[in-house]
């Protein structure tokens, strides 16, 4: 048994080996060209238990942390601002790159009808906080805010509110009811990000969205996660996305009754493994 994991271990590794190789990123075209290629992929290294997936500053191609971190920190505005990606926050709640092409399938998964109130069932849910709601409406009636501005305008001025906000922040760029637009400012004091209404600044993944069922954009992204990652737990699986257990446990049937992953013990959780590695 021991034996068997190890060698699973290993393909894993050489899988992901692979991607790492694949690509070497010492502009922002290159950057975009492998995101679109990705899908998505996570902005900045990972944590130990985060999800394997491809993290663009691991595929920066030069030895100088110093370069890594003034190319990555350019890019990530620069390239959101010009609509060449989408950057903000999102899988795991953590900075995500994705690409334009996959982004109408991350907002299928709501299964949402794109109207102004959408978010008030999110707000009876429990999923968006006061501040949240409050930051969804500002932006419907003001239009795109940076947020020194919108902050000011909402009275949020303490430093406890101001951590408020920012968690309220990106929990409805998770939920994709917000989108970063771009970021103003020089230096830590002035710099700070100007957001609008998802839909207004991507209003095309919008309409391609509405050609997808949530079940259909889940089982995309879990296949393309399992192509990317190798394998995933279930454990990393649902937090990546935040489907609920009974959303994430059907897709994983719908995923496996394909022919798509084969399941193998992991310690107290179940790893879902791309059948080629198996």
């Amino acid at each position: 048994m021991a034996a068997k994991a190890e060698a699973l271990n290993a393909r894993l590794e050489a899988h992901r080996a692979r991607l790492t190789r694949k690509y070497r990123v010492r502009s922002a075209d290159q950057l975009v060209r492998m995101v679109d290629e990705l899908g998505y992929c996570f902005a900045f290294t990972l944590r130990t238990g985060d999800a394997p997936l491809p993290a663009g500053f691991d595929h920066l191609s030069t030895n100088d942390e110093g370069r890594k971190w003034g190319w990555i920190w350019e890019w990530k505005d620069e390239l959101a601002a010009e609509r060449r990606l989408y950057y903000g926050t999102l899988l795991v709640r953590k900075p995500t790159f994705v690409s334009l092409t996959m982004l109408p399938t991350l907002y299928a998964t709501f299964g949402r009808a794109g109207e102004p109130d959408d978010h008030l069932e999110d707000v009876r849910a429990g999923r968006l906080s006061d501040i949240s709601r409050r930051i969804v409406d500002f932006l419907a009636a003001s239009g795109e805010t940076q947020t020194k501005r919108m902050r000011a305008a909402l009275g949020i001025v303490s430093k406890e509110g101001k951590r408020d906000y920012d968690k309220a922040i990106d929990e409805v760029q998770r939920l994709m009811y917000v989108a970063l637009v771009r970021a103003v400012g020089e230096g830590r004091e002035d710099y700070n990000y100007t957001y609008d209404l998802f839909g207004r600044r991507y209003p095309e993944a919008l309409k391609a969205a509405e050609q997808l069922s949530s079940a259909d954009a889940m089982r995309a992204l879990l296949e393309r996660s399992l192509d990317l990652a190798g394998a995933l737990t279930v454990r990393q699986l649902e937090r990546l996305f935040e489907w609920g257990d009974d959303r994430t446990a059907r897709t994983i049937e719908r995923v496996e009754g394909a022919g798509g992953l084969v399941r193998a013990a992991r310690g107290r959780d179940t790893l879902l493994v791309l059948p080629s590695l198996a």
